[in-house]
């Protein structure tokens, strides 16, 4: 994946420099406005995806409109997702910057290959009306668990804390599909991986186009 860092360069001028953005910096090229996540959901892959989305969500445009004046528009996102899932901490930190982002831009996610577990709500959390899947793309969905071993207590306050996520993403996923939280209940207590297609994921509403 391509990653973009803020770099300190020398201009020609020796007098000066100035910190500048490649990804800025490249903005008159028409670059694609494409970030994506592939692979594990994990604090480098989240990492890349959240600093790229930060940085073409304050990218802005200059177009003239039908009253012959300049205004400056932010163009869509377009998020590839193709994941086998990860940590629900980084599936959080990303939605949350996705949830941001969205504020000012559109981000159009595309389900592609794969996504499963925490890739389920980071394509779902696109801007509604623009979601899309894969044909063949294979989705999997299933609760949240967690696996620290300690003392009794530690595994009373790990219980409690798995509950908590497990309740902020039923949340998450009623308020960004057409799912009920009693549907997806019933879908947690199998305690098992539910795999489904990409007509099952439009039925949902997790996303709302096949390509």
């Amino acid at each position: 994946m391509t990653k973009f860092n803020n770099q300190l360069q020398q201009s020609s001028d020796e007098d000066s420099t100035e910190d500048i953005n490649p990804l800025l910096s490249l903005f008159n090229e028409d670059i694609p406005r494409i970030a994506g996540l592939y692979g594990e959901v994990n604090e480098e892959n989240c990492k890349d995806l959240i600093g790229n989305l930060f940085a073409l969500g304050n990218i802005k445009k200059t177009i003239t409109n039908d009253d012959s004046e300049e205004e400056e528009i932010t163009e869509p996102i377009e998020m590839i997702v193709s994941t086998e899932g990860g940590h629900v901490t980084e599936m959080f930190a990303t939605f949350d910057v996705m949830e941001q982002v969205k504020k000012t831009c559109e981000i159009h996610t595309m389900g592609l290959g794969k996504v499963m577990s925490a890739g389920i709500l980071l394509l779902a959390a696109g801007t509604k009306g623009k979601r899309k899947v894969g044909k063949h793309c294979r989705l999997m969905i299933h609760s949240i668990s967690g696996g620290d071993f300690g003392s009794i207590k530690q595994l009373e306050n790990n219980i409690k804390e798995v509950k908590w996520f497990q309740t902020q993403y039923t949340n998450a996923l009623v308020a960004n599909s057409n799912m009920s939280a009693r549907q997806l209940k019933a879908i947690f207590r199998r305690k098992s991986d539910t795999y489904f297609d990409a007509n099952q994921a439009l039925k949902w509403g997790i996303v709302d186009e096949i390509i």
